[in-house]
């Protein structure tokens, strides 16, 4: 039986589907072996040949991409900002891939930063920052929405595999900041700061609420109607809090 061209290229290329995300595919081009990393990528779309990537052109998307990160990334925390956020929610939208939104804040930050001082709450926006780095996979996106609100766009979507991420986050946050308190507060489990109508109040700890949406048994139609979903989900997440 004559193999078409496209049948030969499936066999001899790495093969990925189209929805395969840039970085991803970059990701298996440079796992190949050394003898292999140069060679082109084959597109399929449902296991059907579309064409033909060179890894030159991978790696100038990838460094395209790049560069659009870094200049639109949090200067505080150099995580990519709203329009990145944005752009990979809508593209895992689009191309109905299973992924789980989780959105944390801080609370009790606003009194930390009253009675810290700016450049101590900017440590504690960084220990944010950083505990999502240390606790999450590689492929996931990790976002700075502003202030201290962030977003982890990831592929898990099993309900063990999400509670254990988020149960690692809140557990090594909690490690990380003890050193951002003075032992007295740090000991009794509370600061001493003045609330929003200017009287003296005991505020506990930081902690980080999470908020946890995934579209593996719910489909959204729409980023208006993910995003009422969100919505929802924070103010269940703060009223456990509270």
């Amino acid at each position: 039986m004559k193999r078409t061209a496209g049948q030969l290229a499936l066999r001899r290329f790495l093969q990925v589907d189209r929805t395969a995300t840039i970085d991803d595919v970059a990701r298996l081009a440079m796992e190949r072996e050394t003898s292999r990393v140069y060679d082109s990528v084959a597109v399929t779309d449902r296991d059907v040949y579309c064409g033909i990537i060179s890894v030159r052109d991978l790696l100038m998307a990838t460094i395209s991409i790049q560069v659009q990160r870094a200049t639109q990334a949090n200067p505080l925390t150099g995580l990519p900002g709203n329009a990145v956020i944005q752009d990979a929610i809508s593209s895992a939208l689009k191309d109905n891939r299973s992924f789980s939104l989780i959105y944390l804040d801080l609370d009790n930050f606003k009194a930390y930063n009253d009675a810290y001082g700016f450049p101590n709450g900017d440590r504690m926006i960084k220990t944010v920052a950083d505990t999502i780095r240390t606790c999450c996979r590689d492929d996931d996106l990790k976002g700075h929405i502003g202030g201290d609100d962030f977003v982890i766009v990831s592929a898990l979507c099993q309900t063990d595999a999400v509670r254990a991420l988020c149960d690692r986050i809140v557990f090594t946050f909690s490690e990380s900041i003890r050193s951002l308190y003075n032992e007295e507060d740090w000991n009794r489990g509370y600061i001493i700061s003045q609330n929003r109508h200017g009287f003296t109040e005991n505020f506990p700890i930081a902690t980080l609420s999470i908020a946890v949406i995934t579209n593996c048994e719910k489909t959204f139609a729409s980023m208006e109607e993910l995003s009422q979903a969100v919505a929802a989900a924070k103010r269940k997440s703060k009223h456990r809090q509270s």
